[in-house]
């Protein structure tokens, strides 16, 4: 029976909507955080649970996630997935108390991780592999436009119509898209006899969530404070506990045998250390507009937008070369633009041109954007199509996961760099504290101070980012077009069968 040649742009239509979703809600919660906070006369200790719930939650099901979908099919998990979310955007709408709005930012979550982990693995099954590139750029394309409009659209509703009604526009595009998804999309073979590796599963999320705890009260209680040596100790025993449940385990939640697999493991080891290299120019870059240049937070706001416009506009591009050269070439020239954008940002000075600091984050842009497509098709194409849902979870997890340590890395490196430089500019050495009061001393500090931490912060960004280069050119195997049309053969046979 011939394929509908239309079937691969009806997948990537209702999984773009999905991603898209997933992070334009990230954009809303974060301009409406400041609004809750007001409205339920709460602490902003209390308020970040808000963010932090929701990111605790998809980062630790990620990897269960996908490996339910390959048990169950990926297209009932997906959509399942929208439901939760929409459900939980419901909830979060409708929530009396700042409470309740965690308990259903927790809902969110677990929609994000079904929807978040099955994505990619729905468009490399439509896709031949010799297009394969090209989709997984458009899918980075639907990321990129959510994280470029997501504060713009939360900002505009929570002004005009209240935050509340930044969940509800959720509510209403998933009450479209679900019923759309569940007629254009088809279902996935799956395997009846797998098993669900409860115990696996169980061990991996407390070690995620542990580990994000702990990063999380690290910058406000202390790195040696005895809660947060807890939650990383817990986070370490729980982790090698899962390395030797899954090898017991006759179907695991994550085969141990795919790391074998040098394709697989170099395109996991690059991603996490290109997003824990990039996370800098998330957190900081704001600080540098804002408290360096001296920028009102509308026109940072513009600056800051040039690097996910650059990878919007070029994330497909991005993908359709990879088709044609192979992944090889392309993450190693994406990666050494990473490395001089984030060399070019610690070269920055207190009287930098704007728009020369945000030419530095559009060459991040097209280093992430030339990147980013080929090494997800390179991590999909290392696998069987039956894994491409554990694959799938592998892919949001070196995101989340490398976002959220980099992150922390890089308040914490900031800190120290710009407090070092103050105490030194008044000849006194940096009087101790917790390290909450420690970040509220650096962003009084001076902006000649300040540059010494963004310094420090963008030195260390940009060697992680050689290290992910050499081992994406180290580690990655080479391929040749033989292999790329002998994948192409593969899925058309596999499509007809």
């Amino acid at each position: 029976m011939t394929d509908d040649p239309s079937y691969k742009w009806k997948v990537l239509l209702v999984t773009g909507s999905g991603i898209y979703m997933s992070t334009l809600s990230n954009g809303i919660v974060n301009v409406a955080l400041p609004v809750l906070t007001r409205e339920f006369d709460a602490s902003l200790v209390l308020a970040q649970w808000v963010v932090l719930s929701y990111i605790l939650c998809i980062t630790g099901l990620l990897l269960p996630a996908g490996r339910l979908a390959d048990m169950v099919g990926r297209k009932e998990v997906f959509l399942g997935g929208f439901v939760v979310f929409a459900a939980g955007a419901a909830l979060c709408g409708l929530a009396p108390s700042l409470h309740w709005l965690i308990a259903a930012r927790v809902l969110q979550g677990i929609g994000g991780a079904l929807v978040q982990a099955n994505s990619g693995a729905l468009v490399t099954q439509a896709f031949p592999a010799t297009e394969r590139g090209r989709a997984l750029g458009m899918i980075g394309s639907s990321v990129s436009t959510g994280l470029l409009s997501g504060p713009m659209i939360g900002g505009l509703v929570t002004a005009y119509w209240g935050w509340r009604w930044a969940f509800f526009v959720i509510v209403l595009v998933s009450a479209i898209v679900t019923p759309a998804g569940w007629r254009l999309l088809r279902r996935s073979q799956v395997n009846p006899n797998q098993r669900f590796d409860v115990a696996g599963a169980g061990l991996f999320i407390v070690a995620v969530g542990s580990l994000m705890l702990g990063l999380n009260q690290g910058p406000l209680s202390g790195w040696t404070a005895p809660m947060t040596l807890a939650l990383f100790g817990l986070s370490v025993a729980s982790m090698v506990a899962f390395i030797v449940a899954e090898r017991r385990v006759a179907q695991p939640t994550v085969d141990l045998q795919l790391f074998k697999n040098r394709g697989f493991s170099a395109a996991v080891g690059a991603g996490f250390l290109s997003f824990l290299a990039i996370s800098n120019t998330v957190l900081l870059m704001p600080f540098y507009f804002q408290y360096v240049l001296r920028l009102p937070p509308d026109q940072a706001g513009v600056l800051l937008a040039a690097q996910p416009l650059t990878m919007m506009l070029l994330s497909p591009v991005s993908g359709w070369l990879s088709d044609h050269v192979g992944p090889r070439l392309m993450t190693a020239v994406g990666l050494t633009l990473e490395v001089l954008g984030l060399g070019s940002l610690a070269l920055m000075s207190v009287d930098e041109n704007p728009l020369w600091a945000a030419a530095r984050l559009m060459v991040m842009g097209v280093g992430l954007a030339v990147f980013n497509s080929p090494n997800s098709s390179a991590m999909y194409g290392a696998v069987p199509q039956s894994r491409h849902g554990l694959v799938g979870g592998f892919q949001a997890l070196t995101r989340n996961l490398g976002q959220s340590i980099g992150q922390t890395t890089a308040g914490v490196l900031w800190s120290v760099g710009t407090l070092a430089a103050a105490s030194m500019a008044v000849g006194v050495t940096a009087a101790g504290g917790t390290a909450a009061a420690s970040a509220t001393q650096a962003t009084q500090a001076s902006p000649e101070a300040m540059m010494a931490g963004f310094r420090l912060a963008f030195g260390w960004a940009t060697a992680v980012a050689v290290a992910a280069l050499l081992v994406s050119l180290i580690a990655r195997p080479r391929e040749d077009r033989a292999t790329l049309e002998a994948g192409a053969q593969l899925n058309r046979l596999g499509r007809s069968a």
